[in-house]
């Protein structure tokens, strides 16, 4: 029963349009109350925008869409470890600056030994799908005025002072898309966001993908 589940919301979240990823995105942000719905639109565009453009300037730079040549390229270090949940979080991938890229092996093994997503999805593509999304990370930190960490909002003004934040969002944004234009797919990779959770917490999952489609 399982098995079909995920495969059915698989189907389901593959077809989900690009604007409400963003919204999903936008609602996990801390910020998101801060953010009105019109400026949420516009930056969602931008963002999306901003990825596709790096991935083709990468790409162009490096003479490759493989993730893993560019990750070469970069002089990335890329390494493997088992865990996947801390406490309550459940991590796919972490960049650390200056180079370090740390992609967590468990939540890709529980999704092979559980089945439901190999007919759709192989833990090859999945790899470079998350690999694909930290190569954004590493550029956005080495890429002067890219969008995903110029565009701020004021959180609060006092006598003429302004404190001004980043918004988390637009990065995994840009980030998804980057990942989605390198490795040529037709889906956006947060799909695997839930679906990947999925291991973990069946319940937990299905409410994340029914207010994905309710956006």
């Amino acid at each position: 029963m399982e098995k079909t589940q995920l495969q059915s919301m698989a189907q389901e979240l593959f077809k989900v349009k690009d604007e409400s990823w963003g919204m999903y995105a936008f609602s996990r942000d801390i910020l998101r109350d801060k953010i009105d719905g019109t400026q949420k639109e516009s930056m969602i565009r931008r963002s999306i925008r901003c990825g596709e453009d790096m991935a083709d300037q990468a790409a162009k730079r490096l003479g490759t869409r493989n993730p893993w040549e560019m990750a070469e390229k970069l002089k990335l270090k890329v390494e493997f470890t088992e865990r996947g949940q801390l406490a309550d979080r459940v991590l796919f991938a972490l960049f650390t600056p200056p180079n370090r890229i740390e992609i967590m092996t468990e939540p890709m093994e529980r999704a092979a030994k559980q089945g439901g997503l190999s007919d759709l999805i192989s833990k090859e593509q999945m790899t470079k799908l998350i690999l694909g999304h930290e190569i954004f990370h590493y550029l956005e930190e080495e890429e002067e005025g890219i969008y995903t960490k110029n565009e701020k909002i004021t959180l609060w003004k006092f006598l003429g002072l302004k404190n001004k934040s980043t918004i988390r969002a637009l990065s995994e944004i840009g980030g998804m898309y980057f990942s989605k234009k390198i490795n040529g797919i037709s889906y956006s990779p947060f799909a695997l966001d839930i679906l990947l959770y999925y291991n973990y917490s069946p319940d937990e999952a299905l409410k994340m993908y029914r207010e994905v489609l309710s956006f």
